[in-house]
């Protein structure tokens, strides 16, 4: 049996490619979300501490676990190495990295937040997603930040309880920061390096032909025992644990 985390696009090849080849798997999400109809899978939601996960994976005879979570999912990825199984990381794609002087990689949020403080914009317009306006408090308190939110009843929730103003949140999809930039009068934008799911490269884009700063939280690493797979090699990997048909 195969223990698919998902939730992402990643997530549903992943899950394309397991039904493929008539695999035994779990697919697993943190949210309850609609997948599409299985023949080979189950499907279970919820967050999973560390002793559940092991629970889960011995009762369900997990023998190796395909990690298709989010890149910024940290702390699912050290819950995932603590099961102390084999972990096949089915990684996303990635543009390379941008050298620019308006261009701004940071390790973490406290060191984007300590550069900003020392050089703040007039008008951030903050890609981070509404979890992270929590951890930006610090910033958004005394500077000017719009938040694009997903368009979802919960993420606004989220951010009016977060204490954020209601008329400095947008509710969109990625893919319009033109016009973001342009309706709202951005100075400076901060996102994630969410690859190219994530639109990273045309928010890049979108920035520097503004002539504005772009501010790009690095993605987390991944546990060294991790194996990083993609759609082309997944199942090759797979048949040190499985049977592929």
């Amino acid at each position: 049996m195969i223990l698919l985390f998902g939730g992402t696009t990643e997530g549903r090849k992943a899950m394309v490619l397991l039904e493929e080849a008539g695999l035994p798997y779990c697919y697993s999400t943190k949210s309850e979300v609609e997948i599409p109809s299985q023949t080979y899978g189950t499907y279970r939601s919820g967050a999973l501490t560390a002793a559940a996960l092991k629970a889960f994976c011995t009762s369900h005879q997990i023998k190796v676990i395909v990690h298709a979570s989010h890149p910024f999912a940290t702390i699912l990825h050290q819950t995932i190495a603590d099961a102390g199984l084999p972990v096949l990381r089915f990684e996303r794609e990635y543009p390379v990295r941008t050298a620019h002087p308006l261009v701004h990689y940071f390790d973490n949020y406290d060191t984007a937040l300590a550069y900003l403080s020392q050089h703040p914009v007039k008008r951030l317009l903050a890609l981070t997603g509404v979890q992270t306006i929590p951890l930006l408090n610090s910033y958004w308190i005394k500077h000017e930040t719009i938040f694009r939110i997903l368009p979802r009843e919960s993420s606004m929730e989220q951010a009016l309880a977060a204490g954020f103003p209601a008329e400095q949140l947008i509710s969109g999809m990625p893919g319009n920061e033109a016009a973001l930039i342009a309706t709202h009068g951005i100075s400076g934008i901060l996102t994630k390096e969410s690859g190219e799911f994530g639109l990273l490269s045309v928010k890049i884009r979108e920035a520097l032909l503004a002539g504005i700063p772009i501010f790009i939280i690095s993605r987390p690493a991944m546990p060294a025992e991790f194996v990083s797979v993609n759609e082309h090699n997944l199942l090759n990997h797979l048949k040190d644990y499985v049977v592929c048909h």
